[in-house]
């Protein structure tokens, strides 16, 4: 039986994202999924990830040791969109016999719902929790519901972790992942070879081009005006990660006033208003990025991406005692 549980109300949130959005003028993933962006992001991003093929995922898990029938193991996908990379995973671990029941939290509940409709028709047990991780209140009403499983499996698909700013995630995820436990983390990685790591920055810094349809589409749902000002990508190095960071922005070239939640954030011109992050990793450096936030690197896995053009890869690391 699905299951929908609200450990913090819309409200609430929203309050939250306007007041981070009128100070820092950045526009956080779950802020523009609550403003009825899901199926935005699903008609620039759907056909890509069903480019990606997850039938080797199910192995991987399999030769990890914790990963056995006689335990109940909890997947708990954070920031858990529309459900559909982590789907294949869990209807072949079930159907295999293992006792896994999914988890998903998302701060939008339109996500939620996404989700809810992707997994109708699966029949292993499923949770949705609308909250915000981020929040200092999350572990403390988060804690009671995972009380009685053997593993716990925190999962950030989709790029989401490249989203954040990236001590604030590493340390949210230090705080939620108990000590034991798993994290599965999905990066894009930056390639071995000069010519290929070229070719993705190159990409990457040609997202307003390759997406103008998506930012004006968000543009719109935040009710600004695009003719206001221009979108410009610029690449940033960030030696804590040792990470290439691609910042999509909206750079204001008049005065600008547009609602929010119930407020009004206000633009002078020259200022700019952050859309979007994508960061490129090298998987070394994020594996020692993480060891500092007490995460030993276990295992990767590659999927199958077809004709796409760049790789994503996944990371499971294991949180170590304090």
């Amino acid at each position: 039986m699905d299951e929908m549980i609200v450990l913090a109300e819309a409200p609430e949130l929203e309050f939250d994202y306007l007041a981070d959005f009128q100070q820092h003028k950045k526009v956080r993933q779950n802020l523009f999924y609550t403003t009825e962006g899901a199926e935005t992001f699903y008609t620039y991003r759907g056909a890509e990830l069903a480019e990606m093929c997850s039938d080797d995922e199910c192995a991987f898990f399999a030769r990890q040791p914790f990963w056995t029938a006689e335990r109940r193991i909890a997947f708990v996908s954070l920031g858990c969109g529309n459900a559909g990379p982590e789907k294949p995973l869990l209807r072949t671990a079930h159907t295999g016999g293992y006792s896994v029941a999914y988890f998903g939290v998302d701060s939008s509940r339109t996500m939620l719902g996404l989700a809810q409709q992707n997994l109708a028709d699966e029949h292993f047990p499923k949770t949705f929790v609308l909250a915000d991780i981020l929040r200092s209140d999350f572990v403390d009403k988060w804690r009671p519901l995972l009380a009685d499983y053997d593993v716990q499996v925190y999962a950030m698909l989709g790029g989401t972790f490249g989203n954040f700013e990236q001590a604030l995630i590493a340390e949210a995820l230090a705080r939620i992942v108990p000590a034991g436990d798993y994290l599965y983390l999905d990066v894009v990685p930056q390639f071995e070879t000069p010519d290929k790591n070229e070719a993705l920055r190159n990409r990457l810094v040609r997202l307003p081009q390759n997406l103008s349809l998506f930012f004006a589409n968000l543009l719109e749902k935040l009710c600004i005006d695009q003719a206001a000002g221009e979108l410009v990508g610029e690449e940033v190095y960030e030696a804590d990660v040792d990470a290439l960071r691609y910042v999509v922005s909206f750079r204001v070239r008049e005065p600008l006033e547009f609602p929010c939640f119930g407020g009004i954030v206000r633009c002078l011109p020259g200022e700019s208003i952050e859309l979007m992050n994508v960061r490129a990793y090298k998987p070394a450096a994020l594996q020692h990025f993480m060891a500092g936030w007490g995460f030993r690197y276990l295992d990767a896995y590659t999927p199958d991406v077809g004709n796409l053009e760049h790789l994503w890869q996944r990371f499971l690391f294991q949180k170590c005692a304090v």
